[in-house]
């Protein structure tokens, strides 16, 4: 039967806590669907906390695991992280030169807790072995200053040390900024055809164990799905943001990142400026709340969707909503389906015809409509409003386009609710509106606190 998977090589040390190197690998190709294969170099004896002993594995055995994986399979790309010394990097080299392999280099000097896996000359063996073998290379801001021997304290620093480490002969670099001393991480690809910065918010009180391998495992394997570098670099980078946000404490020393599939899945492919992923966890968050809050009784037969647009949203795609809807089950709501951008259509027209109004009105959520309900909103000091489908132009294009402007234009601001009373095929609901999810969710909150 033919295989129909990707395969990707992971050359690297093994972790004995599970969180970093071998281990890390293998459950961030499972993640994205690609069969993982591995060359072990090194054992490390280590927990969460700290690395008491590396056991380097002989490079006659390194050699012959190479060897016996290339008799049988091709990989799409390789991975190289802990390589120890300068006997290893030699050998290492020599196999990527010899089979042709497409390479993704992640120098790995030390470990989360501090503590060193390099040994004897294996800067200097580095730079002449593996630079020119790199694909792509991705070192942190420390590993890059040892490499260049050039101190780096900002993002123009990063830049200066991408093109030399390109002139040094890498094809493709990724300096990671995790380790400069701001509340935004920014990370440098550069390719000398392009130079890009891609940021996102630091994750604070969660140092956390595997990150560097873990974003180099995802490129690797977004590179053997046939995705262009940069492409692959940006959905790595968000994943692995997504992966430390979720991580979680087996231990009492680091977190360890949550490789599972769905923290893959849940992530839009399509989240390439800092706005797109703003936009996405502002109302990843508040789906959650709202989930944690409501009951089946607020859940429409058509399933209930959150949205929230990017600013100066224009169009569809520029909004954030889910790929599926919040769905009733036997004991309470479930969402079935991930956020992503362009896959709303009602929400969508009720966000963009509010922001024809109000640029900042840019978030919305449909609820069950019942008399019992539209008691509760009338409790609160929500301002309210209705629109019938019956007064509906027949050349209509969309109705909640209609309904919302209708109301708005009718009484001169924009409601906290609108509702209709449904028609001939067409369930009643009611909608809550509001600048951002926080704002809506507010809204929710007050509505489900009324007692009727």
């Amino acid at each position: 039967m033919k295989n129909d998977k990707k395969i990707v090589l992971t050359i690297a040390g093994s972790d004995s806590c599970g969180g970093a190197g071998i281990q890390a690998d293998l459950k961030t190709f499972n993640a994205l669907g690609v069969h993982g294969l591995t060359v072990i170099t090194s054992v490390t004896v280590q927990n969460t906390g700290y690395v008491t002993n590396i056991y380097k594995i002989p490079v006659d055995i390194i050699r012959e695991q190479i060897d016996v994986l290339m008799e049988d399979m091709q990989p799409d790309v390789v991975k190289t992280g802990m390589l120890y010394d300068d006997e290893t990097i030699k050998c290492v080299s020599d196999k990527i030169k010899q089979y042709g392999l497409k390479t993704v280099v992640d120098p790995v000097f030390l470990a989360t807790s501090g503590d060193s896996l390099i040994a004897g000359k294996f800067v200097e063996t580095f730079r002449e072995k593996m630079i020119p073998n790199a694909y792509v290379l991705t070192p942190n801001v420390y590993e890059a200053e040892r490499l260049t021997d050039e101190k780096i304290g900002s993002i123009v620093d990063m830049k200066k040390s991408c093109k030399k480490l390109y002139d040094m002969g890498a094809e493709n670099i990724i300096i990671k900024g995790g380790h400069l001393n701001t509340d935004i991480v920014s990370d440098v690809f550069f390719n000398n055809k392009k130079t890009r910065v891609f940021s996102l918010p630091k994750i604070k009180n969660k140092e956390t164990h595997g990150s560097g391998c873990t974003l180099s495992a995802l490129i690797a394997g977004y590179l053997s799905w046939g995705l262009e570098t940069e492409e692959a670099f940006i959905r790595s980078k968000n994943v692995l943001w997504n992966m430390m946000n979720s991580s979680y404490k087996p231990g009492q020393g680091n977190f360890i990142l949550e490789h599972s599939s769905n923290v893959v899945l849940e992530m839009p492919p399509d989240c390439s400026t800092i706005e797109q992923f703003k936009t996405w966890y502002e109302l990843k968050r508040h789906v959650e709340k709202t989930l944690s809050l409501l009951d089946n009784s607020y859940i429409p037969e058509v399933g209930l969707n959150f949205g929230y647009a990017l600013p100066d949203a224009k169009k569809n795609e520029d909004i954030c909503a889910i790929d599926g809807r919040i769905v009733k089950s036997q004991v309470k709501p479930v969402i079935h389906g991930f956020l992503r951008f362009g896959v709303s259509k009602h929400v969508a027209a009720i966000i963009l015809t509010m922001m024809n109004y109000d640029k900042d009105f840019r978030s919305a959520i449909n609820i069950k409509y019942s008399d019992e309900k539209l008691e509760m909103c009338k409790k609160t000091r929500l301002k309210i409003a209705a629109f019938d489908r019956d007064e509906e132009p027949k050349d209509t294009k969309s109705t909640m386009e209609w309904g919302v402007k209708h109301v708005i234009e009718k009484h001169g601001f924009i409601p906290d609710v609108v509702f209709d009373q449904g028609g001939i095929g067409k369930e009643p609901m009611i909608r809550i509106l509001g600048r951002n999810p926080g704002d809506v969710f507010k809204k929710i909150y007050q509505i489900h606190h009324q007692s009727v």
